[in-house]
Parts: structure tokens; sequence; C-alpha cells
């Protein structure tokens, strides 16, 4: 049995209790010390070298609050509303959704081969809470039955970058109209089902019945 380093087993006790504290799934069940040692010896997500630097990371984002409270997925979400300004500044927005759709068709086959096994559920699967493309863009996704709803994370930025940069010029209807809903139906055809789609503060996918 490996021995643990006093250095190694602080680490992996405050990487522990950050994950418990996020109430995550891999330390719901380390109740006792004998359990925790064994989750701290065996789990190789703990384990990472670098969950450390994750978890700092969140902290320092989480804690800069200047000129307003900043969350995880901001690079990703900014860099999309980048993307879109630009190609609705030179009108090729259309462009854009459909590039991104095709550079994403290899996995979007490989879900449309689940769907043909597991039904069209797993095609929402793929599309949201299956995916890192949209838990590392979401805060949470609510999974229901053919049924997926999670908040949207463009327009609490957008106001922000609108009122703080002054570059951008796109409106949040932009954001849902040319770029959630073509690239959420554009992954819907090429996995062969059918959505209604409801934008908002709090959006929804549903599978068409």
């Amino acid at each position: 049995m490996n021995q643990l380093t006093r250095r190694d087993f602080g680490k992996n006790a405050f990487m522990l209790s950050c994950l418990t504290a996020l109430g995550l799934p891999r330390a719901a069940h380390a109740a006792t010390a004998g359990d925790f040692l064994d989750k701290v010896k065996n789990d190789p997500f703990i384990q990472r070298d670098d969950i450390q630097y994750a978890i700092k990371s969140y902290y320092q984002t989480y804690n800069c609050t200047t000129p307003y409270p900043h969350k995880f997925n901001e690079v990703v979400t900014k860099w999309h509303l980048r993307s879109l300004q630009f190609c609705i500044d030179h009108k090729i927005e259309k462009d854009h959704v459909d590039h991104y759709v095709t550079t994403m068709a290899p996995i979007l086959k490989r879900v449309k081969s689940r769907v043909g096994t597991k039904g069209p559920d797993a095609a929402l699967n793929g599309m949201f809470e299956g995916t890192t493309c949209a838990y590392q863009l979401f805060e949470h996704i609510d999974v229901k039955p053919g049924e997926r709803t999670f908040p949207c994370p463009y327009k609490y930025l957008l106001e922000q970058c609108k009122k703080y940069l002054g570059t951008f010029t796109l409106n949040w209807e932009d954001v849902c109209g040319k770029w959630c809903t073509p690239v959420w139906n554009g992954f819907a055809k090429e996995m062969g089902v059918a959505i209604t789609i409801k934008t908002g503060e709090t959006c929804s996918v549903k599978l068409k019945a």
C-alpha cells in the first residue's frame, strides 16, 4: 500500500473538503476516517496533479468582483459573444453557425448512434449534461425525460460587456435568435431528432412528441 506524505495528505484533504463543500458526488460517501483515506488514495480524480490549480482558478475567478462578479464560464461565454458580434457586423452569422455545427459533426454522429440504441433522449444528453461543451457553459442543467432547462449564460455577461467595454452592439435577442436557436436546431438535425426551443432567462429544449 502506498503511503501518503504529510504534504500530499494535506493537499488531498483540502481537495476532498472542497468537493464536499461543492456537493460533488465523489465526496458524498467519505463519511468515516477509513472511507476518507480510501477515497484519497484510490480516487483518480482527487489524485490528478492539476486539480489544485483548478480549485485555485475557481476561487480566484469567484473572488474577483470588479468591475462585476465573474463566473467560471466567462471566457467561453465572452468568446461566443465576441465571435457573434464579428459575424453580425460582417453579415456572416449563418456561416458562423453552419461552420460550428460542421466542426461538431463527428461527435454528433457518435451521439446519433446512441440515439438509435437508447432513444431520442440520448440526443439531449449529448447536447447538454453529457458534454463538457455544455457543463462548462451552463451553471446548471435540469434534466427531465425529453427536456433540458438551464439558465441563459449570455444575458448577464452581455449587459456587463456593453456597460464596461462599450464595444458590443448586438442585443440579447441576437444571441438567442442568431446563435443558440440555430445551433441547437443544427445539432438536432444532425442527430436525427426534432426539438422545440424556448429561449429566455431560463431556456428550455424539448423533444418534439
